[in-house]
């Protein structure tokens, strides 16, 4: 049954409930219409920014939905899909509208970019938090993290799902995810083998960093 509860899998899943219930939260794109599967040829070859293959989570969702990515502003239209990607400030901009505040953020979002320069793809849920898709290294099952943000005090990051598999099975209600925190993951006893990966990868950490932690290693280095 664990086994189930990954990837491709775990996707079929997903597909299953929301083609029945549809989305559990009001965050995502509703389900009204048909699915738009994305054609089997450019599917095979669509490609992620830098070449590598898609994660099976979003190769099985796009084989049943192509739309959904549209709606979560990964690409202008369907038929043309194109996974370029943002760096980190860039997605975090889009996400948040930061307003008149927007550059003072982008810069304190960007000083993230050197320990995490893969391009990242935006998701719906939070307030003063928001999700995206890291697309750095994929774990063992060959996903690639969603990370949070927050700037509700200081800019923060961390791993919060250790993949679009996980994420959309949590929007669809279909797993019973506890999230005392937002890396309440990292001990969960499906998923945080997967979690504990991503925090050593990004080097985010099983408790995420806040804007400062980047620079302790510099300041304890200072001291001795």
């Amino acid at each position: 049954m664990e086994n189930d509860l990954h990837g491709e899998a775990l996707i079929e899943l997903v597909i299953a409930k929301v083609s029945t219930d549809g989305w559990e939260t009001a965050d995502m794109p509703d389900l009204d219409d048909e699915p738009v599967p994305l054609p089997a040829e450019t599917l095979a070859a669509l490609r992620l920014p830098d070449g590598r293959p898609l994660p099976p989570s979003l190769r099985r969702w796009l084989a049943f939905d192509s739309s959904l990515p549209v709606g979560l502003g990964w690409y202008p239209e369907a038929p043309a899909p194109d996974l370029a990607g943002a760096a980190l400030s860039e997605a975090v901009d889009e996400l948040y509208g930061f307003g008149s505040n927007e550059e003072v953020w982008s810069k304190m979002f960007a000083e993230f970019e050197p320990l995490l320069p893969g391009r990242c793809l935006p998701l719906v849920g939070g307030c003063d938090s928001r999700r995206l898709l890291y697309l750095g290294e994929p774990d063992s099952a060959g996903e690639y993290p969603v990370l949070v943000t927050d700037m509700d005090d200081l800019p923060y990051v961390a791993v919060m799902y250790p993949g679009l598999d996980v994420y959309l099975a949590d929007e669809a209600g279909l797993l019973d995810l506890d999230f005392g925190t937002y890396t309440g993951l990292m001990d969960h006893p499906v998923y945080g083998a997967r979690m504990r990966e991503h925090a050593e990868r990004t080097r985010l950490g099983a408790e995420g960093l806040e804007i400062q932690d980047l620079y302790a290693p510099e300041a304890d280095t200072e001291e001795s």
